[in-house]
């Protein structure tokens, strides 16, 4: 059964988009008026909702994209290459390359990195100001969650959950999608049968064999291009959604764990026969080997180091996915934050957030201590074997407890 998607012609306080969207994990469409002061609004786009192509190859000719091939599937996801922005608006141009895509484009990132007084091509709303991903990773890597996308009529992306469950949120500055939003409470429908273990859903929802799936998570989505069109999207994260993020990288650990199990058993045989029979460092080892695949879980790149031992992944974006050293330093760098205390910020990436752009710090905190003590709990003993990660796990100990 359908179910309508709410609307808003003009942009909610942050208060009722906590408690009316976020929190009840809702999906909303907002109106035109939330973008009308940014200048990619005003400069990308002329009369008749057209893209200004001259102008954007004029002034973004010369950076290279990541360009996938809707036409060419490989594994679940489409071909990429690298290519010049300005070549693959020519070819537009010239009525060719109409399967190709211009995906996952930090476009933010690469020009204020050339010049960090650049004069940015729009802003982040305020109801997205609480974004936990993007605070750390602006502060303390030279990678991000902020995209840009740039397709013509008829490509798409086809089905995905944003990584980890993580919000999304995306912004048509030009042209018109077209989106398909199945609800948490139907992922189940969208694996195919017998390969639920493994995540495997259905490549296109236009094209389902209801004999392999029983369609008709986050919330599973698939986006097509109606039009030329070009739009702005950020991954993120909060204290709201800190529960699913977490049980969703408890899944992938699993998930990759099972995958490797005959690694495991080659470590684990490896010791028994060493003469040094050192039991505690096969099993960091094998720790390592399974944080390493997670935190290169990105889409195709996962497919392809797991191929020899016969594992697939549905997630999509080509980024960089955390590991749980990395998940627990961006709660820690979120805490400090909320609470004030000396952080690493570049606000020419990403600004601090005002406290009155987020839930209250008894919520923050209370969403972490629950996802702390499960985690210092886990069988695994992440804890004690991946190196950095107790030091980290110690600050975000000592905050929950002021």
């Amino acid at each position: 059964m359908e179910r309508p998607c709410l609307r808003l012609d003009d942009p909610p306080s942050y208060s009722h988009f906590l408690h009316t969207y976020l929190l009840p994990n809702q999906p909303l469409i907002i109106g035109s008026s939330l973008i009308a002061s940014w200048p990619a609004y005003n400069l990308w786009r002329r009369a008749g909702n057209q893209t200004k192509w001259e102008h954007l190859k004029d002034v973004y000719g010369d950076l290279e994209v990541t360009v996938a091939d809707c036409a060419t599937r490989e594994f679940s996801d489409q071909r990429r290459d690298q290519r010049l922005f300005r070549d693959v608006v020519s070819l537009w141009e010239a009525g060719e390359g109409q399967s190709l895509y211009i995906k996952d484009w930090h476009l933010a990132r690469t020009l204020t990195s050339k010049n960090p007084a650049h004069d940015m091509f729009y802003t982040t709303p305020e109801v997205f100001r609480d974004d936990w991903m993007n605070a750390y990773y602006s502060a303390h890597t030279e990678d991000d969650f902020r995209f840009v996308y740039v397709g013509a009529a008829g490509t798409f992306t086809p089905l995905h959950r944003d990584v980890y469950t993580s919000y999304s949120w995306s912004t048509n500055v030009c042209g018109h999608k077209r989106w398909w939003l199945f609800p948490p409470e139907q992922t189940h429908l969208l694996f195919r049968k017998g390969g639920e273990e493994h995540m495997e859903t259905a490549y296109d929802v236009r094209d389902v064999d209801p004999s392999k799936y029983p369609f008709p998570s986050g919330w599973y989505h698939q986006v097509e291009n109606l039009t030329d069109c070009i739009s702005i999207n950020h991954n993120w994260c909060n204290a709201v959604n800190l529960p699913s993020l977490y049980a969703s990288m408890c899944a992938k650990v699993l998930e990759v764990e099972h995958a490797l199990e005959d690694v495991r058993e080659l470590l684990s045989q490896g010791a028994v026969q060493s003469a040094d029979l050192d039991l505690e460092a096969w099993k960091q080892e094998w720790v390592s080997i399974v944080q390493d695949v997670v935190e290169k879980d990105a889409g195709w790149k996962y497919v392809h180091v797991c191929q020899t031992v016969r594992c697939r992944s549905t997630m999509l974006t080509p980024i960089t996915v955390v590991s749980w050293t990395t998940f627990w330093r961006i709660i820690l760098h979120a805490l400090r934050l909320a609470m004030g205390r000396p952080c690493l910020v570049v606000d020419t990436l990403w600004p601090r957030t005002p406290s009155e752009l987020m839930p209250s710090l008894d919520f923050i905190k209370t969403r972490v201590r629950a996802c702390y003590e499960d985690f210092v709990k886990r069988p695994e003993s992440e804890r004690s074997l991946v190196a950095g990660l107790e030091e980290v796990l110690v600050n975000v100990k000592e905050l929950l407890d002021e």
